[in-house]
């Protein structure tokens, strides 16, 4: 029973939008809208829409090999070299996979803009101005923001490449070029995987779409469906078969990764005999060269931007530059008023409600996915497609559907705070799979035999072996949705914004200063937030909790009433 609700609870959420919203492309005056058909084909391959395709289709290709290549570069260095910043270099991808583009964004404009800090600085660079505000600077937002999926892709694929390859390539007196040649050929599944999810993520980003690629009047796909959503008279079909060909172009770069897997068995080098890798001694120069590089990284993926939000936020007038005078906190208190107390405290109840939902969902489906059936299956590949699709797809859809005579919540926080959880649900369904796939089903069945409901397993057994993955994948989840743009952008109810689209509008209305006090402000409260809960986290759920571990066999489990734990004990 409770698997069939939640296979519901999945079709509402996540099925019936996006079909509802992608059948307009093909079935004329769907729910009474005027319009649709496959002639909504023909004007997305025309005009301002094809063009932004196009843009999209080159930026996603470019900024994807740039991603990947850096991505195998770092993880090369992580795991197999001697460089002392190993750590340095894992810590700074997880600081980028928690930084929303669009905040990376929104520092580039602060800086480079006409009147922006180096302007007032008096470092007026025109030409660094016509790089960023075009094609190269949103491949080079995109690219480094991407760079930690390629590294999470590559990072372990190096442990699969063992030491006597190496070696033996040496014996024969293989040139270096060569042996690294072969170490990449190696590892080409984790490559097409580094490519394709870069390149998926370029494609459905929105942030960037719509602050840096935006101001450069350079029209990317997930802006044009935005522009068709909101164009006067509203035009969902174009809209929809935009979101088609987007979801097209995505669709086949993995499929291609998809070909490169099945065949990863021609790829196999780790066998029983294999030895741990030698690490390759970098020397004064390496090292050098290497830490220059990480340097380089940091300051064109957070460095910079980020002095152009501190120096914005702090002056009173960019154009009177670097002055004691000049410096004031007037921002951070217009802020406090009408950015904290409206939408960072209203994103922050949406985002606590919306990660609990995300999370109780979530360790549902990972139940439903870690049985061996067909229908785990199917359900696996319905929540892959939905990771697959971009967040301003499900946000239209959301637009579409609900938006009903028998469904009029458009315009509800209600409906924003559903789409928050139904974003969030298959990827905190993917994150918690492997925990709870490490649950023996004999758990369930001995606390079963000695009369436990459903509840009281959940209580007494799942939920203290699973508390800490369960913390983990709500406080991930809810950092997420505070900074949520696609979904905030499209659903949020009038006169009730929250914090990203605050941010955003700030961007947009040329109030640079405003903006940066707020993000620094909601940066610093989220990261205040986090350790908090951390914190609370340690010294309040019961030690055993924290570091339960599952039985490794049934055995583990003996047939009597003490082997099930009470209410909270581990």
């Amino acid at each position: 029973m409770a698997g069939a609700a939640l296979l519901v609870v999945v079709g509402v959420l996540l099925l019936y939008p996006l079909l509802s919203f992608l059948l307009l492309s093909f079935v004329p005056g769907l729910f009474g809208q005027a319009g649709g058909g496959v002639g909504s084909f023909a004007r997305a391959l025309d005009g301002y829409a094809l063009e932004a395709l196009r843009n999209s289709l080159l930026v996603g290709v470019v900024s994807a090999v740039i991603s990947a290549a850096l991505g195998l570069l770092l993880s090369w260095l992580a795991r197999r070299t001697t460089l002392p910043e190993g750590r340095v270099i894992e810590g700074l991808m997880w600081v980028l996979l928690l930084t929303p583009s669009y905040l990376v964004s929104v520092g580039w404009l602060a800086l480079i803009q006409r009147g922006g800090v180096l302007s007032g600085l008096g470092l007026d660079w025109p030409g660094l101005r016509t790089v960023i505000l075009g094609p190269s600077g949103v491949i080079l937002v995109l690219a480094l923001a991407h760079v930690p999926f390629s590294y999470l892709a590559t990072a372990s694929a190096w442990s699969g490449v063992g030491g006597e390859l190496d070696e033996a390539a040496r014996v024969h007196g293989v040139r270096p070029s060569r042996r690294t040649w072969l170490t990449v050929r190696l590892l080409a599944p984790a490559v097409a995987a580094a490519f394709a999810v870069s390149f998926a993520e370029s494609l459905g980003d929105f942030g960037v779409a719509s602050t840096l690629a935006a101001n450069a009047h350079f029209p990317v796909a997930t802006f044009a469906i935005y522009r068709a959503l909101y164009a006067n008279p509203l035009d969902f079909p174009l809209a929809s078969a935009t979101s088609w060909l987007l979801l097209l172009i995505t669709g086949v770069a993995l499929l291609l990764q998809a070909r490169v897997a099945r065949r990863a068995r021609a790829y196999a080098s780790l066998t029983g005999r294999s030895r741990p890798p030698r690490r390759v001694p970098l020397g004064w120069a390496g090292t050098v060269t290497a830490r220059l590089g990480l340097t380089a990284l940091v300051l064109l993926a957070l460095g910079i931007p980020a002095l152009g939000t501190v120096v914005s936020a702090f002056l009173r007038r960019i154009s009177d530059g670097l002055s004691v005078p000049n410096i004031t906190l007037e921002y951070f208190v217009a802020a406090a008023h009408t950015g904290l107390g409206g939408p960072f405290m209203y994103s922050a109840l949406l985002a606590v409600l919306a990660a609990t939902v995300a999370v109780a969902l979530g360790l549902g489906l990972a139940g439903l996915l870690s049985r061996p059936t067909p229908l785990a299956r199917g359900l696996d590949l319905a929540l892959l497609g939905a990771m697959a699709t971009p967040g301003l797809v499900l946000a239209a859809g959301y637009i579409f559907a609900f938006n009903r005579p028998f469904l009029p919540l458009y315009g509800t926080s209600w409906l924003l705070g559903v789409s928050y959880a139904a974003g969030g649900m298959p990827s905190t369904s993917r994150l918690l799979l492997g925990p709870v796939t490490q649950l023996h089903r004999s758990l369930g069945e001995a606390a079963r035999t000695h009369g436990l409901g459903p509840g009281a397993v959940l209580r007494t057994i799942t939920v203290p072996l699973l508390a800490a993955p369960l913390f983990s994948a709500w406080l991930l989840s809810a950092t997420h949705i505070m900074f949520e743009l696609p979904m905030s952008q499209l659903l949020y109810p009038p006169g009730s914004p929250p914090l990203p689209v605050a941010l955003v509008s700030c961007s947009n209305n040329f109030d640079y200063s405003l903006g940066a006090a707020l993000e620094l402000e909601a940066v610093g409260l989220v990261l205040l937030a986090v350790w908090a809960l951390r914190w609370i986290f340690a010294r309040v759920v019961p030690a055993g909790w924290q570091r339960a571990t599952v039985p490794a066999t049934p055995s583990a489990v003996e047939p009597h009433p003490a082997s099930i734990p009470p209410a909270g004990t581990a």
